[in-house]
């Protein structure tokens, strides 16, 4: 019998298509899946939970997680991770999980004997009588109970979790003793601030065998540093003690843990002063002191690179400081240094970031260009004494605050020549003469309220793409608002009240997509500010203030229709405009209270507008004589003041 004979090209074609099937199995078999009884125990454990309630006054990304979890067949499980080759559940983070009512000690979380990740910080349960199924979690490696509300002591479960790592119990009420964490012979990583533990700080806790990172802050420690007579036995990296009451003549022993790199013992409750004297870290490389009597300061540190001294009582520079040098950031805010800054300061090698706020400094040792030698890229020099010119600075400065002093004269042309993007903080000065067209060109934020400056602000907008906010209110400018404004589609923030600007209404602001605070109060704008030919829409207005004007003519009931952001009603106690928490984020906006009173005679007439409005309608334009105060905060400091 002859044998079938197959061509050659059709073997090769079979097994081409035998090889990319078995390819894509493969493909599918590695992607990760549910099991189902994973899928089976998830679903049950939302059923434990059928009423979810957020409360994004506690944590701001709180969301309903378990809402996602809707069916079999649904492989998108928010906050859930499925290993890729068993389908098991290794991963749970329900944080902010909207979770509260009863956890039970029967839940069937403790039947996702795989896990590995478990978070649920920020959930809040009326009891916690499942804290002993935590044992049955043999796998875990990271555990968060942060900010739950438990109470009493640290739970003897964990003491069962000998693979954990991180362990965070921070943001709770506990108390006690810190027995049940002295064999979690793995665990590198250990927060348990603002709690109430109390007494001294053990010996057994510091000495953890792997344990490189604590966190101990805000708690009601005691006694003093000598008892840590243990470093020999330490591994720890990183520790963390602010806001306590340790006390100490003399903090030798903490300089003799040999792997310490960063160390705060910030904001020490006691009345007895600080005596840093002749101390010697080997490794350490950040060191924050501030909130404490400091008596005698000497630190020898070859490989410090940032060092804090806020609120320190200190009245003059501590000559040690030139020794560190490696030293990046500096912060000595809020003591009572006096005169000049010595021009050693701007010579350090290594140092970038300096906060000399909150002082009483009058003026710079050496010439008005010592600062120009300087590799700063952050500077504060807010809150001081300082007066004359404005020291010209380096071109590597990104951050330059100086608010609140005495500088005069006109504002550098050497801001100019910055090499990166500038914000710059002058307000509250003497500075005078006109704002310098140039300075636009790489600024972000800008702040020059209450000075002496005149002239027109500067229509040169054509080149700015990355400007923010704006802030010359409270001088003397006088023009109208230059159209190029419009160029400027990042801008968030115009405040141009309390000058001599005399214009129309800015329709074509309406042009901003991301504009979210206008102030044009107290000036000397006029005419209309509805008409049908520049329909105006705002999507993210929330507060705007033309009160102090001539503007006339009345509204339509829909003018506000479009405005879904505005909002009004601010207490006259509270009516500030607030600053940026970075300069990545909108401006935070205050609490709606009781609406403002209407005055019985406006120029505009408002009958028409709110015959369109029901209750509860509030919106945030302010006519009238409104009187405010504005406190431009900048939250996004790196340091603390």
């Amino acid at each position: 019998m002859a044998k079938p004979c197959f061509p050659v090209s059709t073997i090769s074609s079979f097994l081409c298509c035998l090889f990319v099937s078995s390819f894509f199995v493969n493909s599918l078999v590695s992607l990760p899946f549910p099991h189902p009884d994973q899928i089976e125990i998830l679903l049950a454990f939302k059923n434990e939970f059928p009423i979810l309630k957020c409360d994004i006054r506690k944590w701001s990304d709180s969301r309903q997680k378990t809402k996602s979890w809707t069916s079999k067949v649904n492989k998108s499980f928010d906050g859930v991770w499925f290993d890729s080759e068993t389908g098991l559940v290794t991963e749970l983070d329900l944080s902010g999980a909207c979770l509260s009512g009863s956890l039970s000690a029967n839940s069937s979380l403790f039947r996702l004997h795989h896990l590995r990740y478990l978070d649920l910080s920020y959930n809040y349960f009326d009891s916690f009588s499942f804290l002993p199924e935590l044992a049955k979690l043999t796998n875990l490696e990271i555990l968060d109970l942060s900010h739950m509300g438990l109470a009493g002591e640290i739970p003897s479960s964990v003491s069962s979790l000998n693979r954990l790592r991180d362990l965070d119990l921070s943001g709770n009420e506990l108390i006690g003793s810190f027995s049940p964490l002295i064999n979690l012979s793995r665990l590198s990583y250990l927060s348990l601030s603002n709690n109430h533990f109390s007494g001294n700080v053990p010996c057994s806790l510091l000495t953890i065998p792997s344990l490189s990172i604590l966190y101990m802050s805000q708690n009601h420690l005691i006694g003093t540093l000598e008892t840590m007579n243990c470093y020999s036995r330490s591994m720890l990296e990183s520790l963390y003690l602010s806001n306590n009451r340790l006390s100490s003549g003399s903090l030798e022993p903490l300089s003799k843990f040999f792997y310490l790199k960063d160390l705060d013992l910030s904001f020490q409750n006691t009345t007895d002063p600080v005596n840093f004297v002749s101390l010697g870290f080997k490794s350490l490389e950040s060191l924050d002191l501030s909130g404490n009597a400091i008596s005698r300061l000497n630190i020898r540190s070859p490989n410090l690179k940032e060092l804090a001294l806020n609120e320190c009582s200190i009245n003059e520079f501590p000559t040690f400081i030139k020794n560190l040098p490696k030293l990046k950031t500096l912060r000595i805010a809020n003591n009572s240094l006096k005169g000049e800054v010595p021009k050693w300061l701007w010579s350090m090698p290594s140092l970038i970031q300096l906060s000399l706020s909150h002082n009483s400094l009058d003026s710079f040792e050496g010439s008005p260009k010592v600062v120009l030698n300087s590799s700063l890229y952050w500077l504060d020099l807010s809150s001081n004494a300082f007066r004359g010119s404005l020291p010209i600075v380096s071109p590597t400065l990104n951050y330059m605050f100086a608010s609140n002093n005495s500088f005069s004269g006109d504002i550098p042309l050497s801001l100019c020549n910055q090499n990166n993007k500038l914000v710059l903080d002058l307000s509250q000065n003497h500075f005078s003469g006109s704002i310098p067209g140039c300075l636009f060109t790489s600024l972000v934020y800008l702040n020059l309220r209450n000075n002496n400056l005149t002239g027109n602000l500067p229509n040169i907008f054509d080149k700015i793409s990355y400007l923010i906010t704006l802030d010359v209110s409270h001088n003397q400018i006088t023009g109208k608002l230059p159209r190029s404004l419009t160029n400027c589609t990042n801008l968030e923030f115009v405040n141009v009240g309390s000058n001599r600007i005399a214009d129309s209404f800015p329709f074509w602001l309406k042009d901003l997509p991301n504009l979210q605070v206008i102030v044009l109060q107290s000036n000397m704008f006029h005419g209309p500010i509805y008409s049908p030919q520049h329909p105006l829409s705002f999507p993210q207005l929330r507060i705007m203030d033309i009160s102090g004007n001539k503007f006339t003519g009345s509204l339509p009931h829909d003018y506000f229709i479009n405005w879904s952001k505005l909002l009004i009603s601010i207490p006259q106690e509270k009516r500030e405009y607030v600053g940026y928490d970075s300069i990545d984020k909108v401006p935070s906006t205050p609490e709606a209270q009781e609406p403002w009173p209407q005055k019985q005679e406006q120029v505009l007439n408002w009958k028409a507008a709110a015959m369109g409005y029901g209750p509860g309608v509030l919106f945030g334009l302010a006519i009238g004589q409104v009187f405010y105060s504005y406190k431009p905060v900048l939250f996004f400091k790196l340091f603390r003041l």
